[in-house]
């Protein structure tokens, strides 16, 4: 079976979700994560499976917001409320970010974390970038920046921007955690520490066409979701947007050709 290619809502934060589904239809990708945030539209069940339905595109991962949603819950209740969204209607994969390393991972797990899986979706916990700046910043990005933070952890998203802020070899990287792989969020980077660029792929310095034919090669069975930033993809202007969404696409599609 072919690993889906689909497409972040969040990579387009500013336009209104309706208007970033209908492109990612017309730009001929598998699916959709939809990035959760303030608006009631990427919290309800009804709409998001109207959405669905209405473009022909599935919902297959749910990225929980990374400020207070629209619930107005702290994360902890927000990630148990989003897998629970999840497994209502039919999404396969939430992503989950630690909590920075001045609060008990241990206790996350074993908390929230276990709590969200227990509602039967999969939660995949997503390496977060590295940062070499001074004071707060530095000391919430340290932890789950390097492979080896997760290892044991359960499913992982790995996200090749995270890995190249973080200047984590992505093969290595890939190697260490393909048991436990089971989300994907492609975008480019130049490595430069602490810089989460998520550029256009093939766009920076990453292997990510040799990382793409690996997950072929592999025993990989989630998705790879480009991730991206709205102004590399042309934003505001929608024909641009479109040729760009296009060309990611056959990018990540090419990769993963390239493996089998």
């Amino acid at each position: 079976m072919a690993i889906p290619v689909v497409f972040s809502t969040g990579s387009l934060y500013p336009f209104g979700l309706e208007r970033v589904y209908g492109w990612a239809a017309e730009a001929g990708f598998d699916g959709v994560e939809v990035m959760m945030d303030e608006r009631w539209d990427t919290h309800q069940d009804f709409y998001l499976g109207d959405l669905a339905q209405r473009h022909g595109l599935p919902i297959l991962a749910l990225h929980p917001p990374l400020r207070r949603g629209a619930w107005g819950l702290g994360p902890e209740e927000t990630l148990v409320r989003v897998a629970r969204l999840a497994s209502k209607i039919e999404v396969p994969v939430v992503v989950a970010h630690p909590p920075p390393p001045g609060r008990a991972l241990e206790r996350w797990k074993a908390g929230p974390l276990r709590e969200a899986r227990e509602q039967g979706v999969a939660v995949a916990v997503e390496n977060m970038p590295r940062s070499e700046a001074r004071g707060f910043f530095r000391v919430r990005r340290q932890r789950c920046s390097l492979p080896e933070h997760l290892v044991g952890i359960g499913d992982v998203t790995l996200d090749t921007s995270h890995a190249g802020a973080s200047r984590v070899d992505l093969l290595r990287a890939h190697a260490i955690l393909s048991g436990q792989l089971r989300h994907v969020h492609l975008s480019d980077s130049n490595l430069e520490l602490g810089r989460d660029e998520h550029r256009l792929p093939g766009k920076g310095r990453l292997p990510l066409k040799p990382f793409l034919a690996a997950l072929a090669a592999g025993d990989y069975h989630g998705a790879v979701s480009l991730e991206l930033k709205p102004w590399p993809l042309g934003a505001p202007d929608p024909e641009t947007i479109l040729e760009r969404m296009r060309a990611a696409r056959r990018f990540a599609t090419e990769g993963l050709e390239g493996g089998r």
